[in-house]
């Protein structure tokens, strides 16, 4: 009975756990996207400037997709850093209480997330850039002025 409910217990802390750590990956998610918007919005004159002294289209879509790899490199390296950090700590405060407790580095899920964060930092630049090209270079030029 004790078994059971030991059972429980680690079931409801694993969905509660996960269910955290989606809400958190979707608020990182907007707060990227909201930077992103706004970052190519107040940039809007300078791509202009550029794509009118002879920079292509692909070569900005491709300095903005360097960003994002940029962007991602930066988290990653936070993310695997702190928080692996944190995650020894609660270890380590969870075992004293739980003499059970066994150490394991999720290393899927990191894998798993960096990826589709990867994805999220990559696709995200390129098109909010996308949605703010449709005008021609001289009318984007004089609607920043």
């Amino acid at each position: 009975e004790r078994r059971e409910e030991m059972q429980e217990y680690l079931i409801t802390v694993k969905v509660l756990g996960t269910g955290l750590s989606v809400i958190l990956l979707l608020v990182g998610v907007m707060n990227f996207v909201n930077t992103m918007v706004v970052n190519v919005n107040t940039r809007r004159y300078e791509l202009a400037v550029l794509e009118s002294i002879g920079m292509t289209k692909r070569q900005i879509k491709r300095m903005l997709f360097m960003e994002g790899f940029y962007y991602w490199g930066v988290s990653l390296s936070l993310a695997v850093t702190i928080g692996t950090a944190i995650f020894i700590l609660l270890y380590m405060i969870f075992s004293k209480v739980a003499y059970y407790a066994v150490f394991s580095y999720p290393f899927i899920p990191l894998v798993l997330v960096s990826g589709l964060v990867l994805l999220i930092c990559l696709i995200v630049p390129i098109w909010v850039y996308k949605t703010d090209v449709n005008l021609p270079v001289v009318e984007r030029l004089r609607l920043t002025e």
